[in-house]
């Protein structure tokens, strides 16, 4: 029966069987995002497993797929999906979520297009450690690794183990 196993959107691409869009999987396997994480510009003096830049030049962070926050992303359909686009690593990159958004099923978008789509928040390096901090519990990056301290050493119950040092954050020498 046609149309009972799961819903498909019907983008009017003409000639193209009910067998034909089956075999063609919409999303990207999980191989298939690791390495188009992989293939995203590295964010100098970042850990490249946990920072990116998309293709417009913005900021992502790994753990942020699939929301709608300024460091967020999807993985992207370079040639789009409705418009023959496979979900192929050679058709993936990540894109800002609202700059992915705006491209919506658009084969080419110029660079600077894409940046006028990209939020207009710009993070500082000691911001993006703490957000590092908060998202990974730890702060990765040449010159500068540190962790969270626990409740417990901030009340000076408990010297930590840890041999990395705590990280000190902006606004603790205010008095």
């Amino acid at each position: 029966m046609e149309g009972t196993s799961s819903p498909r959107r019907d983008h009017g691409g003409g000639g193209s069987s009910g067998a034909r869009e089956k075999d063609r999987p919409r999303s990207f396997d999980e191989k298939t995002r690791a390495a188009c994480w992989r293939k995203a510009a590295v964010l100098a003096g970042r850990h490249p497993e946990r920072w990116r830049q998309d293709a417009a030049g913005n900021v992502v962070c790994r753990r942020f797929w699939s929301c709608h926050g300024c460091l967020c992303y999807e993985y992207d359909h370079i040639v789009p999906f409705s418009k023959g686009g496979e979900s192929t690593v050679d058709n993936c990159q990540i894109l800002q979520t609202r700059v992915n958004r705006s491209k919506s099923d658009k084969a080419w978008v110029a660079e600077a297009e894409m940046r006028g789509f990209s939020c207009d928040i710009k993070f500082a390096d000691k911001e993006l450690d703490i957000i590092e901090m908060a998202v990974y519990g730890d702060v990765i990056r040449r010159g500068k690794q540190c962790r969270c301290r626990t409740v417990a050493e901030l009340l000076g119950q408990v010297k930590s183990k840890n041999n990395m040092a705590a990280c000190e954050l902006p606004g603790n020498n205010a008095s």
